[in-house]
């Protein structure tokens, strides 16, 4: 159990500093051949989603845990909504649905096979207007959490634009 634990350290250490420091606008190669998801002025929350994981896919990590994706309620992590969650799945294979990821004893877990999971959550996701939203985004693996980032979203005519903030939550 000691190893699982210290492996489970080892590989959010890893994650931490390449999963959510890749370069902005870098998306994974199974997703080049599918439509973008950034140019549509009404789903900035589904084009966040798919810049996240965008970036983390495009990473090299040569070993991946089961990946989710959710939003919170303000009390715990939910499913994006069913067709959010289903395009994101289409464009990115190795994405489970929020389902298999499971908050056990307060490990995030594959709920098949018990092993660590990675679920990246948005929060915080508000428009302003029609053209400018914003919202945090961050990851949990196991037991560890990356610090949240703040991601301002404008639309610019054709394709939302993300600008990430480094800037730890309360922050000036």
């Amino acid at each position: 159990m000691k190893a699982l634990a210290r492996l489970a350290t080892g590989v959010a250490a890893i994650l931490l500093a390449t999963a959510c420091s890749q370069t902005e606008g870098v998306g994974a190669d199974s997703a080049s051949a599918l439509p973008p998801l950034d140019n549509d002025i009404e789903k900035p929350q589904l084009a966040l989603a798919d810049h996240v994981l965008g970036n983390y896919f495009a990473s090299d990590l040569a070993l991946r845990s089961t990946v989710c994706i959710a939003t919170t309620d303000g009390r715990e992590e939910v499913a994006l909504e069913q067709g959010f969650e289903r395009e994101l799945m289409t464009r990115y294979p190795a994405l489970a649905p929020f389902s298999r990821c499971a908050l056990l004893d307060g490990t995030w877990q594959d709920a098949e096979t018990g092993d660590p999971a990675m679920v990246f959550s948005l929060h915080t996701f508000t428009c302003t207007t029609a053209n400018s939203c914003s919202g945090f985004a961050h990851y949990m693996f196991g037991q560890a959490s990356s610090p949240a980032s703040r991601y301002q979203l404008d639309w610019g005519g054709k394709r939302w634009v993300f600008t990430r903030d480094e800037r730890l939550m309360g922050e000036q």
